[in-house]
């Protein structure tokens, strides 16, 4: 029996099942009747439709079936590295602010960019004061020194007793103490480099009053720089001294390989993170002191791992990993199965892994990556890649 016959036997078969003994002929009835015979006539089409539907889904290449659309994505099986970014700043080995123990300046002896000595005079500062100090302290060591020369000639002849001679020259040395205490606070109230440098700034002009609270000048020296960054404390177990490091300037657009120097041993209670250090290789003429840097520490690092897009991996209700492994049936169609995972270590969008069963990924295998949650295990769907 074919299609048209099967219909026309359903609809005579309804009609006279409608119109049977009983039967209400109102013309109410006969109205439910009708209804009842569309009914089933309705049903008769759909079913044959969709029966249809499916033999030219199987059977006709031309006729594309309503399958999720996924992408896919290869297992890859080879190295991952796994980074810390953090944020560090240029810091100088020798950046000094200077101060002054208070006094007006006279002269400024040199200008920003002067390379300066250790020990040169930068600024000399009237202190009236101290000066006079120092005249006297010089007038009473002249005397004591006098007398203890006097005194030491006369105990040389036996002459005097020794109390005296010890006298003289204890006054003797406290006036030099004491001139030496006065000409090293005149020191300190005129400002020298500490250290050979550049001058990066001066403060003040001639005639300004100085005080021990404000910086009159700063000297630099930019041949030894590190960067210091700030790690949360979370990452104190991973990172080593002498871990690969990159280094980028944003704002120079200049980067370069580096080693971790150092690695704090104090966590920063304000904001529970610990400083590591890098330094710079000589002949960055760039670096400046405060210069922001983007710093990527590695703490993680595999030969062998199986690595995939972060976005693959989907979680369940309970917590475990999994992702979609695509079993190619035909054309670009593929069968989604269900592969539990462990995630190991993520970094920029990639996802070291490893299965929950061993052997269940081996590398090269092909899963979903976008649209995994719109499939189920088992299901069919049209691969878009």
């Amino acid at each position: 029996m074919n299609m048209k016959q099967t219909i026309l036997f359903t609809l005579m078969t309804a009609f006279l099942a409608a119109c049977g003994g009983g039967a209400d002929t109102s013309e109410l009835g006969q109205q439910r009747a009708k209804l009842e015979v569309l009914k089933t006539t309705y049903k008769a089409y759909a079913d044959s439709i969709k029966a249809i539907e499916n033999w030219l889904a199987e059977n006709d290449s031309t006729v594309r079936r309503n399958l999720p659309v996924v992408t896919g994505a290869p297992v890859e099986a080879g190295a991952f590295t796994h980074y810390v970014d953090v944020h560090g700043n240029v810091r100088a080995d020798k950046a000094a602010a200077l101060y002054s123990n208070g006094g007006r300046v006279r002269s400024i002896l040199v200008q920003p960019g002067d390379r300066v000595r250790a020990g040169q005079l930068i600024i000399r500062i009237d202190n009236d004061l101290a000066a006079e100090q120092i005249q006297q302290a010089e007038a009473a060591y002249e005397l004591a020194k006098t007398a203890f020369e006097k005194q030491d000639r006369l105990w040389k002849q036996n002459i005097g007793s020794e109390i005296q001679f010890l006298q003289a020259k204890s006054q003797k040395e406290q006036a030099e103490a004491g001139l030496a205490t006065l000409r090293e606070q005149q020191r300190l109230t005129n400002i020298t480099a500490p250290f050979d440098g550049t001058v990066d700034d001066i403060m003040v002009r001639v005639g300004d009053m100085t005080t021990p609270m404000q910086p009159a000048a700063r000297v630099v020296d930019l041949g030894g720089v590190q960067l210091e960054a700030d790690v949360p404390e979370s990452y104190l177990t991973t990172i080593k001294r002498g871990a690969p490091a990159k280094v980028r300037f944003p704002s120079l657009d200049e980067s370069f390989d580096a080693t971790l120097a150092h690695v704090g041993e104090y966590i920063d209670p304000a904001n529970r993170t610990f400083k590591v250090t890098v330094r710079v290789p000589k002949g960055e003429q760039y670096m400046r002191p405060n210069l922001l840097s983007d710093i990527s520490i590695q703490d993680h690092h595999s030969d062998s791992a199986l690595v995939v897009p972060s976005r693959a991996v989907l979680q369940d209700v309970k917590g475990n990993n999994y992702l979609y492994v695509l079993d190619p049936t035909k054309d670009n169609e593929a069968t989604a199965r269900k592969v539990m995972v462990n995630r190991v270590s993520e970094y920029r969008g990639r996802l070291s892994i490893e299965p929950a069963v061993a052997g269940a990924l081996k590398g090269g295998e092909r899963i979903v990556d976008e649209g995994a949650k719109n499939v189920t295990d088992g299901l069919t769907v049209r691969v878009a890649n």
